[in-house]
C-alpha cells in the first residue's frame, strides 16, 4: 500500500526525533536530577518553537508533493526562500532569548527562574539548525525520498547518545548548561552536514539549480503569509501544551516532571500519527492537484484504516507496560506514579488525535488552511484552558489536564470531520474548471 512505503520512513524519523529528546530528558531525569525541571522547561520551549517552525514551513512540503513540474521558477524561488528565512527565523529567535536573558537578572515571573532562562538560551542555539532541517526534509520528503531523513534522525541519536555514554564516563559533575550546549552543537554540525547534502543531490530533481534567480520581496512576504496559518494552527495547539507545563508547575513538586516526561511518551505514540497522516497528506495532494476528489476519499479513508491500525497494538503496550515505561525517564517513585496515571487517561486522547490529525493533513493538501486554524485556537486556546481552568477548582491534580487534552481531542476531531464533509461537497459540485 502505498500510504505505508511513504509513512513508514516518516515515523521512524519523528520517532528519531522523539528519541533525542527522549535521550535528552531520560540523561536529565538520570544524572543531572535536580536540574530536572530547568531541563523540561528547556525542552518544552524548544518544542513549542519548533512546531511553529514546521507548521510555517510545511506548505512548502504540500506544494513540491503536489507538484508536476520541479523545474519551475516557482518551485526554485519556494526552496530558496524557505531556506532562507529558516536561518533567519533561528538567528531572531536566538536574538530574542538572549535579550530576555541579558534582563532576567532577577525572574521575570514566578513561573521561571534565571537557570530556566540561560538553559532556554543555550537549547535555543540549536533552533536555526532545526528549521534547516526541517526545509531541507521537506524537499525530500515531498520528493518521496524519506529515507534521508530516516538516516539523518537516527544517525544523530546514535552520536547524542555517544556523547552521553562519554559524559558519563569521564565526568561526575556533569552540569546542565554543558549537557545543552553539547546537545546544541550536535544539532548544528548534523544541519550543516545536511546542508552539504543537500546541495550535491538537488541536481537530480531540479535543472540548473546552482544558478541564482532573483527573488522578488512580494515573494517573501506572499511566502510568510502562505505559512502564517499552520504556524498558527500548530502553534495554537503547541501554545496549549506550553501553557499546561505553567500550570502543571504550579501543582506542586514533581509535577512539572511527570506532565513533561508524560507529554513525551505520548507525543512518541503521537508520531505515529504525523507519519501517516503526512503520508496520506502528500498522496491527497497529487490527487486534489488533479481533481480528482474519488481518489482523495479513498485514499483517506485508507489513511484511517491504516492508522488504527498501527496505533492499537501501541495503545495496548501502553496499558500493558506503563510501569516500564515511566522507569524509562526517572528513578523518583513518586514522578513514576504520575506518569502510569497519565498514561491512562491518554489512550483515548490519543486515538482522537490521529483522526484530528489525519483530517487535518487532507484539509492542507487542499489549499484549506485558515479554517483548521481557527478551529484549532477556539478550541484548544480558549475552550480547552477554560476547561482545564474549571477541572482544577473541582480536582487539583495532573491528571485534569489529560482529561482536558482528550475531550478537546473529540471535539477537534469532529469539527474537522465536518469541514472535510462540506469542501468535498462543494468542491464535487463545482465544474472541474472552477476547484
Amino acid at each position: 500500500m502505498e500510504i505505508y512505503k511513504i509513512a513508514i520512513p516518516l515515523i521512524f524519523s519523528r520517532l528519531g526525533d522523539m528519541t533525542a529528546s527522549l535521550i535528552y530528558f531520560s540523561f536529565a531525569g538520570h544524572f543531572i536530577v535536580d536540574s530536572l525541571d530547568s531541563a523540561s522547561f528547556a525542552l518544552a520551549s524548544i518544542s513549542f518553537i519548533t512546531v511553529i517552525g514546521i507548521g510555517f514551513f510545511s506548505p512548502t512540503l504540500i506544494k513540491i508533493a503536489g507538484s508536476n513540474d520541479l523545474n519551475t521558477n516557482n518551485i526554485k524561488s519556494e526552496i530558496t526562500i524557505s531556506l532562507r528565512l529558516s536561518i533567519l527565523f533561528g538567528v531572531l529567535i536566538i536574538c530574542i532569548i538572549f535579550f530576555v536573558h541579558k534582563i532576567a537578572l532577577t525572574p521575570i515571573t514566578n513561573l521561571t527562574n534565571t537557570e530556566d532562562i540561560q538553559a532556554l538560551l543555550l537549547i535555543s542555539l540549536s533552533i536555526p539548525a532545526i528549521y534547516l532541517q526541517v526545509t531541507i526534509f521537506n524537499f525530500f520528503n515531498g520528493v518521496q525520498k524519506t529515507h534521508y531523513e530516516v538516516i539523518y534522525t537516527w544517525t544523530f541519536n546514535i552520536c547524542l547518545t555517544s556523547a552521553c555514554i562519554v559524559l558519563i564516563n569521564t565526568n561526575s559533575a556533569i552540569t546542565l548548561p554543558d549537557f545543552i550546549l553539547i546537545y546544541s552543537c550536535l544539532r548544528c554540525a548534523f544541519a550543516t552536514l545536511a546542508l552539504f547534502y543537500f546541495n550535491s543531490k538537488i541536481h537530480l530533481y531540479i535543472n540548473n539549480s546552482q544558478k541564482s534567480i532573483q527573488i522578488p520581496k512580494e515573494q517573501y512576504l506572499k511566502y510568510i503569509a502562505r505559512g502564517l496559518p499552520m504556524a498558527l494552527c500548530f502553534g495554537g495547539e503547541s501554545f496549549l501544551f506550553f501553557i499546561l507545563s505553567f500550570i502543571s508547575k504550579n501543582l506542586g513538586e514533581n509535577n512539572l516532571s511527570a506532565y513533561q516526561a508524560s507529554l513525551h511518551f505520548i507525543s512518541i505514540i503521537y508520531m505515529i500519527s504525523i507519519g501517516i497522516g503526512n503520508a496520506t497528506g502528500l498522496i491527497a495532494a497529487r490527487h486534489f492537484t488533479r481533481r480528482d476528489l474519488g481518489s482523495l476519499k479513498k485514499t483517506y479513508i485508507q489513511g484511517l484504516k491504516s492508522g488504527l491500525l498501527t496505533l492499537a497494538p501501541f495503545l495496548l503496550a501502553s496499558v500493558l507496560w506503563k510501569e516500564n515505561i515511566s522507569m524509562t525517564y526517572t528513578s523518583d517513585s513518586t514522578i513514576r506514579k504520575l506518569i502510569e496515571t497519565n498514561t491512562l487517561y491518554s489512550i483515548p486522547f490519543l486515538t482522537f488525535e490521529f483522526v484530528y490529525v489525519l483530517t487535518r493533513t487532507i484539509l492542507r493538501s487542499m489549499d484549506d488552511f485558515w479554517a483548521p486554524t481557527l478551529l484549532t485556537i477556539l478550541t484548544l486556546n480558549t475552550f480547552g484552558i477554560a476547561l482545564c481552568a474549571i477541572l482544577l477548582n473541582f480536582y487539583r491534580n495532573i491528571h485534569s489536564i489529560f482529561i482536558t487534552l482528550t475531550i478537546c481531542s473529540f471535539i477537534l476531531m469532529l469539527t474537522m470531520f465536518w469541514r472535510l464533509t462540506f469542501l468535498l461537497k462543494i468542491h464535487s459540485s463545482q465544474p472541474i474548471g472552477k476547484l
